[in-house]
């Protein structure tokens, strides 16, 4: 086992790493939520949104722990160094999945609001269709904002299109009690699309790509204070996703859209401020998710902004085309939803952090490796040194249970990738 290395140091409390986790975590996929619960079933889809909420906490504290048994503090050096050039290619996919199918998903949802308020405020025509107003507001607004190196010269209206999000979930829980049908909405068990529903509500709590960068913004990295992070972080998260999609859903029912703004009413004002928030909010965030794909492309092709300028952006160019084309295209806002959920969320939160934790740390996997030479397999096993600078921060994994639940988050990866994503496309191709 390779010595432990600390991380970049950080200047954060629990708090404020765990309060940065909660804005990664909640994004647009809660505008799915309530979409999730009509396709899962409403009482299995809340049992899912508590189940992934403990997973995704699992998975966070694994991840962490696993990198510290390595001395690696980047996803994809970890999931390299566990699996060889699998774990990179593995990752490399899903996270290109996660990122494209994001930017697709802004784009048809940016189609839909605009449309929307564009009927409103000039009356119906081709001007007000989704294909013109997605056609416009991604090659005047969006394509601009995608030839810069870095993202830097964009963080400070990124962090304002955050704020955005609070009162579109706020404009929302006000608005939607005031569509409630007067009869019973339906609560069954169970939905008609289990596994892809599985994939939305998956994706709604995706952050563990962001994990270690997370991590690192501690100010004493012990994992104690890493494990509050994460309570405080997936249990918010889960209050919020609950009451949004109970809520939500006791208002439209099986009437819920992907979209959960194509609900209201055109003329409804209130939720007009919310459509046009959630426009600006998605045009800034798109160039969140171009980004890194685009560096990872260019990475692959061996391409240097400073030696080949202009290839550098026939790349930013070719594959904002890419996402603009499947957006003019797919109009089943749902159908995106879970293809990012069961390809993507499904290997980076479930998949790769089991087979991860048990390559790297699990002492029933290690037995008769070097490693296991530090610790008895079928005791606890102890954590190298903190990297605050403490002697040791005596926290331990309780074994054999974090490899039972790890190989759990293996199977259920496995299978919400090939039999979810294998029924979602079945789904819209019977559509």
């Amino acid at each position: 086992m390779s010595t432990h290395t600390p991380p970049p140091g950080g200047n954060l409390s629990p708090l404020g790493a765990g309060l940065n986790l909660v804005n990664t975590i909640i994004g647009s996929g809660i505008l799915a939520l309530p979409y999730a619960l009509k396709e899962a079933g409403f009482f299995f889809g809340i049992l899912v949104l508590v189940a992934v909420a403990l997973l995704s906490n699992f998975a966070l504290n694994t991840l962490v722990y696993s990198g510290r048994r390595s001395s690696q503090y980047k996803y994809e050096a970890v999931s390299s160094t566990a699996l060889g050039p699998l774990g990179h290619y593995l990752l490399a996919f899903g996270l290109a999945v996660n990122s494209i199918g994001s930017c697709i998903t802004y784009l048809i949802i940016i189609g839909d609001l605009g449309a929307a308020l564009s009927g409103v405020t000039f009356g119906s025509g081709w001007w007000s269709s989704r294909q013109f107003v997605i056609l416009v507001s991604a090659c005047g607004l969006t394509l601009p904002l995608l030839f810069f190196r870095t993202l830097e010269p964009l963080v400070r209206p990124s962090a304002l299109s955050t704020l955005c999000m609070p009162a579109i979930v706020a404009i929302v829980a006000l608005r939607g009690p005031a569509y409630a049908l007067p009869e019973p909405v339906p609560t069954p068990v169970f939905g008609p699309s289990v596994l892809p529903a599985f994939g939305v509500i998956s994706f709604a709590y995706s952050c563990t790509q962001t994990c270690y960068q997370s991590y690192q913004t501690l100010q004493k990295k012990t994992l104690d204070g890493w494990a509050w992070a994460t309570r405080f972080a997936t249990t918010t998260a889960l209050v919020i996703y609950l009451a949004f999609s109970i809520l939500s859903y006791r208002s439209f029912g099986l009437d819920t859209q992907p979209n959960l703004l194509n609900n209201f009413a055109q003329d409804d004002a209130l939720a007009n401020v919310a459509r046009a928030l959630l426009a600006f909010s998605l045009t800034w965030t798109y160039p969140m998710q171009f980004y890194p794909i685009r560096d990872l492309l260019c990475d692959s092709l061996g391409l240097d902004i400073d030696e080949a300028p202009k290839k550098f952006h026939l790349v930013s160019l070719a594959l904002f085309t890419s996402t603009l084309v499947a957006a003019l295209t797919i109009d089943d806002l749902g159908f995106v939803f879970k293809i990012i959920g069961t390809a993507a969320s499904s290997l980076l939160v479930f998949g790769l952090p089991g087979i991860i934790y048990l390559k790297l740390a699990s002492p029933y996997t290690l037995r008769g490796k070097a490693a296991t030479e530090e610790s008895d397999p079928l005791l606890l096993l102890p954590v190298p040194a903190s990297a605050s600078g403490e002697a040791d921060d005596r926290k331990q994994i309780s074994e054999p249970s974090t490899s039972l639940v790890s190989v759990v988050l293996l199977v259920l990866g496995a299978g919400v990738f090939v039999i979810g994503t294998w029924s979602a496309v079945q789904e819209y191709v019977s559509a």
